[in-house]
């Protein structure tokens, strides 16, 4: 077994860790190989490369015309909701699911669910940090009383120290981290999920970060502007009064629409582009098939080690 650790290390350019892999039990040891097992030589080689030109800076043109709303009817495509439930709460000072974080005596998933009738089709994305937490306090709820509803989970990557290696967390454990909800789709097909919603007839799927305790779950103004104007990706935005607030922007890379996350902006790009991308998205199922397909780039940010995920809005 250390040999067949040893050369998975070797083949992903981490030969440095070879060494302590003779501290570990046999425990220890079997747990690791699982671990690098989940990950292919092509997953590690796209890191790699994308470590290496992390520093690229975005150019793009300002965005200043967004769609108004077309009407405030509910829309008629049948529809499932997304809860995008991936991260901890460690941010807010709170140790454990973001969503189950507390607002004013009721958890984001409380909220998120009261606001849904009980045969609505629902999924959470969930990750390996927080899964059987997340499915554990949703079974002590009776599941809200929602009877439609699954849960399905996130790749996780590599985090890198300061000089872009991997690092133990545990002892024969390497130190990973949510791979970003751009990896929704790849997890929504390979889950099975997708093609149940495929075989319900479900024709959208609304996408709302868990974080967002006003977000309406299924969003009759957005399902009626999706429908009307024939989009197969629509999305809520808001005009920014100050610059500095932390949200990603929607801007124009080569005559497209996209977004640039915050950190990803100098002052005077946030200050030249003020409207901000909620999270709040709607896709076609058959995009959604669509994207299970791509590799979505991966973007970089310091948080104690270098941690690399794929967006949703790329």
């Amino acid at each position: 077994m250390f040999h067949e650790i040893a050369e998975l290390l070797e083949a992903f350019s981490q030969s440095h860790l070879i060494e302590d892999l003779k501290q570990c039990n046999p425990e220890e040891l079997l747990g690791c190989l699982e671990q690098l097992k989940g990950w292919t030589l092509e997953d590690i080689r796209f890191q790699k490369a994308s470590w290496e030109g992390r520093e690229k800076k975005l150019t793009f043109d300002p965005f200043t015309d967004p769609a108004l709303n077309v009407s405030g009817s509910r829309g008629t495509q049948k529809s499932a909701a997304l809860f995008l439930a991936g991260g901890q709460g460690s941010r807010l000072g709170f140790d454990g699911p973001k969503g189950c974080y507390p607002v004013l005596g009721k958890s984001l998933f409380e909220r998120h669910c009261e606001k849904i009738e009980g045969n609505a089709p629902v999924a959470i994305l969930t990750s390996l940090l927080n899964h059987q937490e997340t499915l554990s306090f949703f079974e002590k709820r009776n599941f809200f009383g929602l009877q439609k509803l699954s849960f399905f989970s996130q790749d996780t990557l590599p985090l890198l120290d300061e000089n872009g290696r991997w690092f133990w967390c545990a002892a024969g454990k390497i130190a990973t981290g949510p791979d970003g909800n751009g990896s929704v789709f790849a997890a929504l097909e390979k889950s099975g999920v997708l093609q149940r919603f495929e075989e319900e007839g479900i024709e959208t799927v609304h996408v709302v970060p868990v974080d967002n305790p006003l977000a309406d779950p299924f969003d009759p103004e957005l399902a009626s502007f999706h429908e009307e104007s024939g989009a197969d990706l629509s999305f809520k935005c808001i005009r920014l009064e100050e610059s500095e607030e932390p949200m990603g922007r929607l801007v124009r890379m080569d005559g497209k629409l996209a977004i640039a996350e915050f950190a990803e902006l100098s002052e005077e790009q946030r200050k030249a582009n003020r409207y901000a991308n909620t999270g709040l998205l709607l896709f076609d199922l058959s995009l959604m098939r669509l994207l299970a397909k791509q590799k979505f780039p991966l973007h970089w940010a310091w948080r104690s080690a270098w941690k690399a995920e794929r967006f949703i809005v790329d």
